[in-house]
């Protein structure tokens, strides 16, 4: 069966704003999506990142970012973006993003996402150990859902409406 859409968010709870990924997945998983809809808790994923898109149409990927913009700002990167961001900070803590992803088109050619988007929120803390958002990431939290449930209800597979 193709996995229709995933969406994966990453992140360390015990380094502070790192932990967004896992906060947003808690929201995600607390509503009522669509079944063609995974939402995955994928902790620090590394290149266990590309088992869990391998086969899917469209996957959202929700990490900290560390570009010197303004703590909860979110960023907004498609793949092509994400190579021209090469030189910043967007990391699957073990192996950046854009590696992993690279390995990914190298090896499985025919398994990749049709669509890959990120959704980066600026973080302002990821010290260790430390549980828990900074106010102005945890303000960002709202705004990156919705940004995801739009995502979510643009795909073509989605055939019903997102609360």
């Amino acid at each position: 069966m193709v996995k229709e859409i995933e969406v994966i968010c990453c992140g360390n709870i015990l380094a502070s704003d790192d932990g967004i990924g896992p906060v947003i997945a808690k929201e995600l998983q607390s509503l009522s999506l669509p079944g063609n809809v995974e939402v995955i808790d994928a902790g620090t994923p590394g290149l266990t990142l590309l088992d869990m898109i391998l086969g899917a149409r469209k996957v959202i990927i929700v990490d900290a970012t560390i570009t010197g913009a303004k703590p909860g700002t979110i960023h907004k990167l498609n793949l092509d973006q994400l190579e021209t961001a090469r030189k910043k900070e967007i990391s699957l803590h073990n192996l950046s993003l854009v590696e992993a992803l690279n390995i990914g088109r190298e090896i499985f050619p025919e398994k990749m996402p049709d669509e890959l988007i990120v959704i980066g929120i600026e973080a302002e803390s990821t010290e260790k150990p430390k549980i828990g958002l900074t106010q102005g990431v945890e303000k960002a939290v709202p705004k990156a859902v919705e940004m995801i449930l739009y995502e979510i209800r643009k795909s073509p597979s989605c055939c019903r409406r997102v609360i």
